[in-house]
């Protein structure tokens, strides 16, 4: 018994040099505790007055790695269950609250920041942790008299890694209008409390100026993104090498996700798309259960989710290596719109600029609109593979935006969709997925070029 409870104790005192699932490596990649003080910072001197709230996700979710709310990391390099930030805008200094955890908790997945020793707290930058039910007194204190004092929520929607806000808009829509739906899903619920338990609160919206924040990736960031799309774009490159007619299309993905796990990946940033023959024309197709048959084509969309950023790329090809005659010319069509894109996406012009440059070439190929209708044919691209805002108007430097103009032919069973994720710089766009090749023959001699016999 002395031995076992030996074990235990060591267990809690070996687990408690790293919080629980806050990656100290990543936060540190990210430009360290600093950093997100000066987020921080930078968020208070915009905002000017009154207070900020974040709050991070409650549960953890089923069998998947824990992956924090992307508001509350941006700003604070947490992934801790339960944490809430409380910071005095006008002054930047900000109070941590966290759950306490019994014993057993820590030994399975070790503590949050509040059950580490004082002096570990430092390395991560936050030396005021208070336990989460010292929350309800504290705020009552502060907004608890009838003056309206001002805290600044996001009262605008939450994003995930493989969802941008407008799609969990979508969701909550969804719970609403089901008959046995959550009423109050997902950030709701604390809305909501925060009206009713602090009535003098003067509740006001931070997420357009989140979103701002968010879109011009930092040096640290484009640091990760570029290490992201080198690993992204190495394992299409394998997986599109082992390809062959036989295989299942889960076995494409499989070879993918190994070279991701491989080289540190936390995870994905969505599920991947493996669509051969009818399945391609299913523009998010992710059950890849079919045997993929001769000739058919082949569309391949999958990105790693590295330190909390997002990486999207996508690929065509046959199955069997070599296009058909139709495949290929409309392959040639996407690439050309595709090329005539990136082309524009300089400081100096606007995104509509570059979407009426990818859209000529669609229709000098007799198509009139395909995939460009009135929108630019891509998404922003960071902490979610739809990241904040959409890509309109002038073209930003430090902005990372997907370029996929896309083809659909679902009587024919074709579908092209060629995307890459770039970096807009002071000059041309930085293609941050080059290492996966998208000229026609080059694509031709990788498919099946290590496929065993």
């Amino acid at each position: 018994m002395r031995r076992l409870l030996a074990v235990f104790l060591l267990l809690i005192s070996s687990s408690a040099a790293f919080a629980q699932f806050t990656d100290l490596q990543a936060m540190n990649e990210l430009g360290g505790p600093q950093e997100f003080a000066r987020r921080r910072a930078e968020l208070g001197k915009q905002l000017k007055t009154g207070y900020t709230l974040l709050w991070a996700r409650i549960n953890e979710p089923e069998q998947l790695t824990y992956r924090e709310d992307n508001d509350f990391y941006y700003f604070t390099g947490l992934q801790d269950p339960g944490a809430i930030l409380l910071m005095n805008n006008e002054t930047g200094h900000s109070i941590l609250f966290e759950p306490i955890q019994a014993a057993r908790e820590i030994s399975l997945s070790g503590p949050n920041l509040l059950g580490l020793p004082e002096a570990q707290r430092k390395a991560y930058g936050y030396s005021q942790i208070f336990p989460l039910h010292d929350f309800e007194s504290i705020m009552g204190g502060m907004f608890g008299d009838p003056a309206a004092r001002e805290l600044w929520v996001r009262a605008g929607f939450p994003d995930e890694v493989d969802g941008a806000r407008t799609e969990t808009a979508g969701d909550y829509a969804k719970q609403y209008s089901h008959p046995l739906g959550d009423p109050t899903p997902g950030d709701r619920s604390a809305l909501k409390k925060l009206a009713e338990r602090f009535p003098g609160l003067q509740l006001r919206d931070f997420t357009g100026i989140v979103d701002e924040m968010r879109n011009i990736k930092t040096p640290q960031e484009i640091a990760i993104l570029r290490k992201n799309g080198k690993i992204s774009a190495e394992a299409l490159r394998r997986a599109m090498a082992k390809a062959k007619p036989g295989m299942f299309e889960y076995q494409v993905e499989a070879e993918a996700r190994y070279w991701m796990t491989m080289n540190g990946a936390q995870g994905v940033a969505y599920p991947a798309i493996v669509g051969s023959g009818a399945n391609s024309n299913r523009w998010h197709y992710f059950e890849n259960r079919k045997q993929m048959q001769p000739n058919e084509i082949v569309v391949f969309d999958f990105g790693a989710d590295l330190h909390h950023l997002a990486m999207d790329i996508t690929r065509t090809f046959s199955v069997s290596g070599k296009f058909t005659p139709e495949q290929a010319k409309w392959y040639q069509v996407g690439l050309a719109a595709q090329k005539a894109i990136i082309a524009m996406l300089k400081p100096g012009n606007t995104y509509e600029d570059a979407s009426a440059a990818g859209r000529k070439v669609f229709e000098q190929a007799g198509l009139e609109s395909g995939y460009f209708g009135s929108r630019f044919p891509g998404h922003f691209v960071g902490l979610s593979t739809h990241d904040v805002k959409r890509p309109v108007g002038p073209v930003k430097k430090g902005q990372v935006v997907t370029i996929e103009p896309i083809i659909d032919f679902p009587d024919k069973q074709l579908h092209i969709r060629i995307e890459d994720t770039v970096l807009i710089t002071d000059g041309e766009a930085e293609i941050l997925s080059v290492g996966i090749p998208k000229e026609m023959a080059e694509v031709e001699r990788l498919v099946g070029s290590e496929a065993s016999k």
